[in-house]
């Protein structure tokens, strides 16, 4: 039944070449051509032939139509790292951005900023966390009206914490909280600051990290949906982390039925799950066939991630790690099977995770 699931996940069939804009509604927009994106407003020709805009705070990501031969380069960039190929992804995103005849075409200025943005998120990837600062750096250097620009402090931010560094990434989210009203910036950023902060708060332990996230959550509410899924995905994660995993089952369930979360969010929502059923496994050694069933549950979940949100980064390795981890405690054939190719992908693309480092030790691995 699981080799079902997982091949009814893996199948996933390629969009249109189009060009298009994700809304924070859960919306997307399909558009004749995108004109300019800052990080204040997304300028755009509808398909009728006119021109329009939203909001940049409207706008979760932009996709543009790849098949133009101009951007042959940059599409083999963003294939290579869709198919998790950061190591060979970075070195095709430095090789577009030292094409001047392609930056220099007014039609193509934007491929500059999503070949920045996107090598830092494969440099995130693998776990490269000052390639990413200085990547991020050079992106707001280069292109300080960047679409991009809180969603890059916010990586930064995020780098810094995985690199042990708090209090630098405290002063990150500092800063991406200031420059909302001194660059103008959509206030959803504002509001992500305030969750970065509340995450980084040592002294917030257990329930009262749980109220102060919940709070954050209903304060958020319909206005700015997408951080209040984010809050509810971390109130999850404290749940689990109090082994209340009945409770926060059903909290991650309804973020991924709420039709408000942006794909990161649903990423993290799903992996919530996956650790719900595989930590209820592990409570469960007297009832081996309702273990089963858990980690069954637990794969699912995290191969979810694995298929069909690799753009997130920060996930994806984890997630790597606890299917594997599932699928061997099955105990099946297949199963074992599967687990060792999961391991396999895991060391051929995140060699440098620490996911990867922990299952080589934990299975006895040659690192």
């Amino acid at each position: 039944m699981l080799s079902a699931i997982t091949a009814t996940i893996m199948l996933a069939l390629a969009a249109a070449p189009q060009n298009e804009l994700e809304l924070t509604s859960g919306k997307v927009l399909k558009v004749k051509r995108i004109k300019s994106e800052t990080y204040k407003e997304v300028v755009y020709q509808t398909m009728g032939g006119g021109d329009s805009k939203k909001d940049a705070g409207d706008v979760i990501e932009i996709r543009h139509d790849l098949t133009p031969k101009p951007l042959d380069d940059f599409a083999a960039a963003m294939a290579k790292m869709d198919e998790g190929s950061f190591a060979e992804a970075v070195p095709l995103f430095r090789a577009v951005l030292n094409d001047e005849g392609l930056l220099g075409r007014s039609s193509y200025a934007w491929v500059k900023q999503h070949s920045l943005f996107n090598q830092a998120k494969c440099m995130f990837a693998l776990a490269d966390m000052k390639g990413v600062a200085a990547t991020v750096d050079k992106l707001l250097a280069d292109t300080p009206d960047t679409f991009f620009y809180a969603p890059a402090l916010m990586l930064k931010a995020q780098a810094l914490v995985l690199a042990e560094n708090p209090s630098q990434a405290k002063k990150v989210f500092e800063t991406l909280a200031t420059d909302v009203s001194a660059k103008g910036l959509p206030e959803r950023w504002a509001r992500e600051s305030e969750l970065g902060l509340v995450l980084l708060d040592s002294s917030l332990k257990g329930k009262a990290k749980e109220r102060a996230l919940a709070g954050l959550a209903e304060k958020n509410g319909t206005k700015f949906p997408t951080v209040a899924s984010r809050a509810n995905v971390e109130v999850g994660n404290v749940m689990v982390e109090g082994k209340e995993y009945d409770k926060a089952q059903r909290f991650f369930e309804k973020i991924v039925r709420s039709g408000q979360a942006d794909s990161s969010t649903l990423a993290a929502a799903y992996s919530g799950l996956g650790d719900c059923h595989y930590y209820r496994a592990l409570s469960m050694e007297s009832d081996r066939g309702a273990s089963k069933e858990e980690f069954k549950f637990a794969a699912v979940n995290h191969l979810r991630v694995i298929t069909m949100y690799k753009d997130a980064v920060g996930l994806v390795p984890r997630c790597l790690y606890f299917s594997a981890q599932s699928m061997v405690q099955m105990g099946a054939e297949d199963s074992s099977t599967n687990a060792r190719q999961l391991a396999s992908r895991l060391k051929r693309y995140y060699p440098q995770s620490p996911w990867w480092d922990r299952l080589a030790t934990e299975w006895n691995l040659s690192k």
